[in-house]
């Protein structure tokens, strides 16, 4: 595209251009879910630049936001050296999220900053003992699952197909490359398998579907009428601490709390708040509200809204300083019938 467009002025420059969307591979045998599958969602960009000292600078731009990206969802990774392959290039960078299911294997250096991917040496067997970068005897090895990968690609494309700019003196030159790339399901998949247990499933605060779910009392139950009051009434107050889009109304009454709550322990939504028996009494009535990857805690109905509130600031903290692009918020409650 910016071959057929050239040349462009070096006013334009630096230019990024990102695309979101499907991709197929002709994977040989596809498993581990959505982590390798013949159809996924890919974030790609290029990057275009006067010089390899400012694509330099455009590659440091760029992977210090995937950092951030990365920093923001709370699962443990790793960014690390890697073999620019048959992309080429003279520098690379995959991110990983360490998991035993990973397909690469990764050497990290408890002495120093140091992490590559051991593609870098050749092959597993290839890799030293001793690392690349401090020549310490403190290297492990451990497995990662890559979601993310970065290359510095300079003229390797855009000279053969004639991709140009016009300098500051009016004559045409070589338009130097990046490129950029995170698997956006990959991403979701990966982060699940890192945080779950056989039990529960566990989301990333910033990609859970939703934030809370609410369990009231069972149809027919001797507390339902009473239960319900207090159920609505803090269906309100959460609304105007998370909005309702964040949160999951399960009004299956027909089904036991017992079975609900397995059902949102399932679902790994972050917090489960139950409307039961207990909310009813006269003296002292509690809540319960279960976390994910925590133990049930028996409040009153302030302490939840509390922990709710400081949820919801948890998240916007993680976020604070990221361009928002959409801030116009749907305003829907999930249902599940």
């Amino acid at each position: 595209m910016l071959a057929s467009t050239a040349p462009i002025s070096y006013r334009q420059l630096p230019l990024r251009l990102y695309q979101i969307g499907p991709k197929f591979r002709d994977e040989l045998k596809s498993r581990f879910g959505l982590m390798r599958a013949k159809e996924f969602l890919m974030k790609d960009m290029y990057s275009f630049d006067v010089s390899a000292e400012a694509a330099a600078e455009s590659y440091a731009t760029v992977t210090a936001a995937y950092e951030r990206f990365f920093r923001q969802l709370e699962v443990p990774f790793v960014q690390v050296e890697a073999a620019t392959g048959m992309m080429g290039g003279s520098q690379s960078h995959e991110y990983h999220f360490i998991s035993p299911v990973g397909e690469d294997t990764l050497l990290q250096c408890s002495n120093c900053s140091y992490a590559g991917n051991v593609e870098v040496f050749g092959s597993d067997t290839d890799a030293p003992s001793a690392c690349p970068k401090c020549q310490s005897a403190q290297l492990s090895r451990v497995r990662g699952v890559e979601v993310a990968h970065t290359f510095l690609l300079g003229d390797k494309y855009s000279k053969p197909l004639g991709a140009t700019f016009l300098n500051t003196t009016g004559k045409p030159k070589t338009l130097i490359m990046g490129c950029f790339g995170i698997g956006i399901t990959r991403v979701v998949a990966a982060a699940l398998e890192v945080l779950s247990t056989e039990q529960e499933l566990r989301w990333p605060k910033l990609l859970a579907p939703y934030d809370v779910c609410i369990i009231g009392p069972k149809a027919g139950s001797k507390e339902q009428a009473p239960a319900e009051r207090i159920e609505h009434e803090l269906l309100q107050q959460l609304m105007q601490i998370c909005g309702a889009e964040q949160l999951l109304h399960d009004e299956r009454k027909e089904l036991t709390i017992g079975k609900r709550l397995l059902d949102a322990k399932r679902l790994g939504h972050p917090l489960t708040i139950v409307v039961g028996a207990k909310a009813t009494q006269a003296e002292a009535p509690k809540l319960e509200l279960h976390t994910s990857g925590g133990e049930k805690q028996e409040l009153d109905v302030a302490q939840v809204l509390q922990l709710v509130a400081t949820h919801e600031q948890h998240k916007q903290q993680l976020v604070e300083g990221t361009e928002q692009t959409d801030t116009k918020r749907s305003q829907r409650v999930g249902h599940v019938h």
